[in-house]
């Protein structure tokens, strides 16, 4: 441990987290004083305590300690990864990134583990019309690896190899997509199931797509290839409002089905319920024709 003036350390390292609020952190300073100290490379770069760094400026303070780590290049960069996966403001982009790159560098540094770890044989996969069916096979990081990252993050091995997976074969309007919140986690497990170039010719039309429908896109593009997925996955602009009211009218009926075999009818409702039942069944007497299985047993249920 040792004591460096705050004006002498360098935050150009890319890892850090500048410019985000700081006042608990000051707060927590001020009464009890520096409880970790800053972690920062021989030549005086932060490794690991940007906001501790950030709120001491704030408060005055001119000394540090600090805690100097003499590594090569990818184990200083590891130092920056550990420090930040163990934040809880991270995005979930944010956190995949992280983690992608923690094992690359944890692999370069541990090359025999690498060899040494698990292949697993993944789903069959269809290559061509013609061509037989291929198995994907894919080496998985390392157990040592996948333990210590999920003791310091929560996450379970299991958890910490998807997110992995998932970054590395998410093409970057993908990623793009999913940050500006176009793309939900699960519509991002299914489009990344094809190739990068094919997933920038699909993006545009899969996010609109509901993760059932992504599903059948995806295996129709394999198959026969994008232009025959999006023209059997037609891009309806009402589509995930369509598959709630679906879901929700399922549930229901479902529910209707239990209490039947119970003996309970719609006239053993509480009063409100009633009232919200009639209303829908009427709603959908006066705007809709009975189309399908479930409007049909609506109506069945009704009378």
């Amino acid at each position: 441990m040792e004591i460096r003036k705050l004006n002498e350390l360098k935050a150009t390292n890319p890892y850090l987290r500048l410019g985000t609020d700081v006042s608990e952190l000051e707060k927590s300073i001020s009464t009890l004083g520096l409880i970790a100290p800053l972690v920062i490379s021989p030549d005086n770069v932060i490794l690991a305590g940007a906001r501790r760094y950030q709120a001491m400026l704030n408060l005055g303070f001119t000394e540090a300690p600090v805690m100097v780590v003499d590594r090569n290049e990818l184990e200083r960069e590891l130092v920056s990864i550990d420090e930040n996966l163990v934040r809880k403001d991270l995005t979930k982009i944010e956190v995949e990134s992280h983690l992608r790159r923690a094992k690359e560098i944890y692999q370069a540094l541990n090359p025999h583990e690498e060899a040494e770890a698990p292949v697993v044989e993944a789903a069959p996969v269809e290559v061509t019309e013609d061509a037989p069916k291929a198995k994907k096979v894919q080496v998985l990081p390392a157990e040592k690896f996948l333990n210590m990252v999920s003791e310091k993050t929560g996450l379970s091995p299991k958890q910490i190899h998807e997110a992995i997976n998932r970054d590395e074969m998410a093409a970057s309007v993908v990623k793009e997509a999913r940050k500006n919140g176009e793309l939900s986690l699960s519509q991002t497990n299914e489009i990344v199931k094809l190739n990068k170039e094919e997933q920038e010719e699909a993006i545009e039309h899969v996010k609109e797509l509901p993760v059932r429908e992504i599903k059948k896109f995806v295996k129709i593009a394999k198959a026969q290839g994008i232009e025959k997925a999006i023209a059997a996955t037609p891009n309806d602009p009402n589509q995930r409002e369509f598959q709630e009211i679906d879901q929700a009218l399922k549930k229901i009926i479902k529910k209707f089905k239990q209490l039947q075999i119970e003996g309970i009818e719609v006239s053993d409702f509480p009063e409100e319920t009633q009232d919200l039942y009639n209303e829908l069944v009427g709603f959908a007497n006066e705007s809709y024709s009975p189309v399908g299985r479930d409007s049909m047993e609506m109506d069945s249920i009704h009378q």
